[in-house]
């Protein structure tokens, strides 16, 4: 867990380089920042929007909004409602994730950062390394198959049995076929 100081000197640095997407953005975070209370319970992590409630902030080169607060799934884009949140709720934890460009080679983001503890093993994988690996895997198990077609079809030449060897030749047909749609 990244210690206050640590927090404080991020989120200063964050408000004097970084060029956000909404002004009020550098509102809430003046206001964390002068707020030790509240800025105990941050903790900067990924994918914030699957917490219990989340605050994202994003630079100019992100395409999503400047400025949003997760609670339980649901987004919330008023920046007034987002500050009475946080200033009537001080005492539960906030998760905020800052989007910015070089962020993952930036020191001071990556002393802070923390684990999200409520991120699955699926969460941190992304949809196209999962599409590959689906695919990887649907691939050997094809594989897997027409070796099995094809260890049956050796046993049926070995043991002399044609009427084996017809069925699993006509198998392995079909399974090379499918392949082919």
């Amino acid at each position: 867990m990244a210690n206050l100081e640590d927090k404080r000197a991020f989120v200063t640095w964050l408000i004097e380089t970084i060029t956000l997407k909404e002004k009020e953005a550098y509102w809430i975070l003046n206001y964390l920042l002068n707020h030790d209370a509240i800025l105990n319970r941050v903790h900067i992590v990924e994918k914030a929007d699957k917490t219990p409630r989340g605050l994202i902030v994003s630079d100019n080169s992100e395409t999503e909004e400047g400025l949003v607060l997760y609670k339980e799934n649901h987004p919330f884009g008023d920046a007034q409602q987002i500050f009475h949140d946080i200033r009537m709720k001080y005492k539960e934890p906030l998760f905020l994730e800052v989007r910015f460009s070089g962020r993952d080679f930036n020191q001071q983001y990556q002393l802070v950062l923390e684990e999200n503890p409520f991120l699955s093993a699926f969460d941190t994988i992304s949809d196209e390394m999962f599409e590959k690996v689906l695919r990887d895997f649907e691939e050997k198990q094809y594989q897997e198959k027409l070796n099995c077609i094809l260890d049956k079809l050796n046993h049926a030449v070995d043991s002399g049995n044609e009427e084996e060897f017809v069925y699993w030749s006509i198998e392995y047909q079909k399974e090379k076929n499918k392949s082919d749609d």
